[in-house]
């Protein structure tokens, strides 16, 4: 597919996806979301990326979520339905790839972007960064990006913001668990860049195996959890990259993990 709205940039292991629609705010049209949808099942079936960085062209947003103005040139129900089952599609390849995806949030994420920014594995934002779910103001309901946000902050929060439709800056998101870390303005580019390059000097291997653990384990009972992740860490712990780390720790060197 040749990519238009879609940039990707690689930098050894890490790739940064970039939503380049800066004149629209970074809107979510369809060709946009078709653009992401390929791009990330592109990167989540290939070995070479490890790390993948999510951001907005430009300092004004990350995304304002639906472009409102192709939705309303939506004709009938298939047509909805196809328009937002590829923002549902695109939350899952993102939740289910295998490598860790950070979002790079400065301005406004709102509605779909917001859901975007927050369903990303982290979520780091300026803290000039403002979110918020504003279509309940439309006639909307913000329900397919519900499904990030309502495991993140639980339902109490998720009815404020929904209900609301007011906006909400940076240290609200955080302190409601939507994202992981709020940074200086100045220094967002280089806080995003520096998590990256910790997690890609990582094994592959156990970077996806853990990300799984994680959010496999999340949903099961305290007695469930513990047999799952007693069999996970036994199968990591069988791995050559296992062995290269043991090794390396003992002979004080640096390990190279093969993902393997």
């Amino acid at each position: 597919m040749e990519l238009k709205r879609t940039l990707v940039d690689r930098e050894g292991a890490i790739a940064t996806v970039t939503i380049n629609r800066p004149e629209a705010r970074n809107a979510l049209n369809r060709a946009t979301l078709a653009e992401l949808n390929f791009t990330f099942r592109e990167l989540a079936g290939g070995r070479s990326v490890q790390v993948v960085i999510l951001r907005g062209a430009g300092e004004a947003a990350f995304s304002a979520g639906a472009d409102l103005k192709e939705v309303a040139e939506l004709a009938d129900l298939p047509a909805r339905r196809e328009y937002f089952g590829a923002i549902a599609e695109l939350l899952e390849t993102i939740h289910r790839m295998p490598q860790p995806v950070i979002s790079r949030v400065a301005g406004y994420a709102l509605a779909g972007g917001m859901g975007l920014a927050v369903g990303c594995d982290f979520a780091i934002a300026a803290d000039n960064a403002i979110f918020g779910l504003p279509e309940i103001t439309l006639g909307l309901f913000p329900m397919v990006v519900m499904a990030p946000i309502l495991r993140l902050c639980g339902p109490r929060a998720a009815l404020e913001l929904a209900l609301s439709g007011e906006r909400i800056d940076a240290r609200r998101a955080f302190d409601l668990k939507l994202v992981t870390r709020v940074v200086a303005a100045d220094t967002l580019d280089s806080e995003v860049a520096k998590l990256a390059r910790r997690l890609a000097s990582f094994s592959p291997l156990v970077l996806e195996m853990g990300k799984r653990a994680i959010y496999e384990s999340a949903g099961m009972d305290y007695v469930g959890a513990l047999s799952y992740l007693r069999e996970m860490v036994a199968m990591v712990s069988t791995s050559e990259d296992c062995a290269e780390g043991i090794r390396a720790f003992i002979e004080k060197r640096k390990p190279n993990f093969r993902g393997r």
